[in-house]
């Protein structure tokens, strides 16, 4: 079957057994998922996205990028290679799960339901957010070739691409520790 080998039918086809299953639940008389519901699960699902490949990123191909030559380099920065998709969902699912988790916060808010440890998630989230988007999607295209740049630039955009995806690191951890917190086990109430 073509879901199997096309991985565009592969996430239509996730979506619409969930819409299946979903159907189901309500007319056996659950209830129907409101805005934030969706919004909760687009945030959770764009974040496992978006985290994911930060961690891919930083522990698996930049490493592995550090030894390979400047010949195998360009043929990986090429259009639609693994390293621009990889990108390409990196920074989209950041973006998803930042207009996903502002329409959950504005739902907590509105029902009085946001803790001090959701404020401190999302404030980490918004500062990752802001580094894929304004510090190393810039200095990625230039890297990439994408955008013209000098040997000297490229190095100098790539260090600093490094540090913002570093701290992104750093910050996912009590990111995601503090978002769980708040729903589960509120440390700061």
């Amino acid at each position: 079957m073509k879901i199997f080998t096309d991985h565009k039918l592969a996430i239509v086809a996730g979506f619409v057994l969930a819409a299946i299953l979903i159907g189901i639940g309500v007319a056996r008389g659950g209830q129907m998922p409101d805005i934030f519901a969706f919004a909760r699960w687009g945030h959770f699902l764009a974040g496992i996205t978006w985290i994911g490949l930060l961690y891919y990123l930083n522990f698996c191909q930049v490493p592995s990028l550090g030894g390979v030559s400047a010949e195998t380099k360009a043929d990986l920065f090429k259009e639609d290679s693994i390293v621009r998709r990889v990108l390409w969902w990196f920074r989209w699912g950041a973006m998803f799960t930042l207009i996903f988790g502002l329409i959950l916060l504005d739902g907590l808010y509105k029902h009085a339901m946001p803790s001090t440890d959701i404020y401190i998630g999302a404030a980490f989230g918004i500062i990752m957010w802001f580094n894929v988007w304004f510090i190393i999607w810039p200095a990625q295209k230039k890297v990439l070739g994408m955008v013209e740049a000098s040997a000297e630039e490229k190095a100098a955009v790539g260090k600093r691409a490094l540090i913002a995806s570093r701290t992104n690191t750093i910050l996912s951890i009590p990111m995601l520790f503090f978002m769980a917190s708040s729903a589960h086990f509120p440390i700061f109430g």
